[in-house]
C-alpha cells in the first residue's frame, strides 16, 4: 500500500483496532457468551476438562452424523494434521486464555503445537461454526448439537473474549499517549516522532499497540533554580533532549493515577545559556550542560559548571505548540 502523508502507521493501527473491537463486540462470531454469570462460570468449568482430542472427536461426530461428503472431505483433511498421540490431552484452556495477552497465549502454541497443528485448530473451530452447527441441528435437534459442540462453544468463545480484552487494551495504550491526559506536544517534537516511527522502537508493535517510547524534545523558559546559599532562586531557560517512556499499566496516569503513578517519564538532556532568565537563549555565550528527569509532568534537572544548579518545574506550554 503506498503511504500517504497523513495515513501514519500510528493512524492505520488505531483505526485498524478499532474495527477489531468493533467486530468482536457485534459479529455474530456463532453461538454468543452466556449472558448470566452461573451460566459463564458453568461454561468456564466444562471448558476446562476440554481437549484437543474432545474438539476432533465433537467434530468426526457430528460429520459423522451428517454424512456429507464434501464436509466429510474437509473434516478429514484437518483432523489428519491433528494426530501426534502426545498433542491429544493438550488442554484448548492452554492455547487461549481470556485473561493472557496474545503473545503468551502464542508461546504457549509454539511449546505445544507446531504452526500446522494450531492452525487445524482454529480452522477446525470455525468449520464447525460455519458449516456444521446449523446442519447438525437440523439433523439431530439442537440439544443434541449443544452437547456436541461443547468443546467448540467453549473454544470460540474464549477467543472472543481474549480478542476484545486485548483489542481493548490497545485502545486503551492509545488513549495514554495520544488522548486528553497525554502530554502536550510541541510542533519539534510531532515532526521528530513522525520522523521516528519509522524505526522499529518507535513504531507501532507488531499487534498494532502503539511503541511505549517517544523523543521529547522542547525550548523551555520556565525552569526555576533552587536557592543555594549567597543566590537567589531564578528563572533558567533551557533547550531539552530525552525520551519518554509511557506506562501501560492499569491504575497508572489520567485522573486515576493522579501525581504519583503518571502515565509516563522522560530522562534526557539539557542545555542553558551563559547567563540565567526567561525567554533566554540557551545557546547564548558559554552553554552550561546538564540533565533532568521528569515523573509525569514535574520535572527535576541540574546544570553543573562552575554555577552548577539543581532546577525543578514543571511541563506546561506557555504557547500552543511552540513552547
Amino acid at each position: 500500500m503506498k503511504r500517504g502523508p497523513t495515513a501514519s502507521p500510528a493512524a492505520r493501527g488505531m483505526l485498524a483496532i478499532t474495527a477489531v473491537a468493533f467486530m468482536a463486540s457485534t459479529a455474530p462470531l456463532g453461538a454468543q457468551p452466556p449472558a448470566d454469570s452461573s451460566a459463564r462460570a458453568a461454561l468456564a468449568t466444562r471448558f476446562a476438562r476440554q481437549t484437543i482430542d474432545s474438539l476432533v472427536r465433537a467434530l468426526a461426530t457430528a460429520d459423522s452424523l451428517l454424512n456429507l461428503p464434501l464436509l466429510h472431505a474437509k473434516v478429514q483433511d484437518v483432523s489428519s494434521r491433528l494426530t501426534r498421540p502426545e498433542i491429544a490431552a493438550q488442554p484448548l484452556q492452554a492455547l487461549v486464555a481470556e485473561r493472557a495477552r496474545f503473545s503468551d497465549v502464542a508461546r504457549r502454541r509454539v511449546r505445544a503445537l507446531t504452526a500446522a497443528e494450531a492452525a487445524a485448530i482454529d480452522t477446525l473451530a470455525a468449520l464447525a461454526e460455519q458449516s456444521v452447527r446449523r446442519p447438525l441441528a437440523g439433523a439431530v435437534g439442537a440439544t443434541r448439537t449443544r452437547e456436541l459442540f461443547v468443546p467448540v462453544d467453549a473454544f470460540n468463545s474464549a477467543r472472543r473474549q481474549q480478542s476484545l480484552a486485548e483489542s481493548l487494551e490497545r485502545l486503551r495504550r492509545f488513549e495514554r499517549k495520544y488522548g486528553p491526559d497525554a502530554p502536550t506536544r510541541n510542533i519539534a517534537e510531532v515532526g521528530l516522532n513522525y520522523a521516528a516511527q519509522w524505526l522499529p522502537v518507535f513504531g507501532p508493535r507488531p499487534d498494532e499497540s502503539p511503541s511505549r517510547l517517544e523523543l521529547s524534545a522542547a525550548y523551555v523558559p520556565t525552569w526555576i533554580s533552587m536557592p543555594r546559599k549567597g543566590t537567589r532562586s531564578d528563572a533558567v531557560s533551557v533547550a531539552e533532549a530525552g525520551l519518554r517512556v509511557y506506562i501501560w499499566r492499569p491504575g497508572w496516569g489520567g485522573q486515576e493515577g493522579g501525581v504519583l503513578r503518571p502515565g509516563h517519564v522522560t530522562v534526557g538532556a539539557l542545555v542553558a545559556g551563559e547567563g540565567d532568565g526567561a525567554l533566554e537563549s540557551p545557546f547564548r555565550g558559554r552553554s552550561r550542560l546538564g540533565g533532568y528527569v521528569a515523573w509525569g509532568n514535574a520535572k527535576v534537572g541540574f546544570i553543573g559548571g562552575r554555577d552548577s544548579r539543581i532546577l525543578v518545574t514543571r511541563k506546561v506550554q506557555l504557547i500552543p505548540w511552540t513552547f
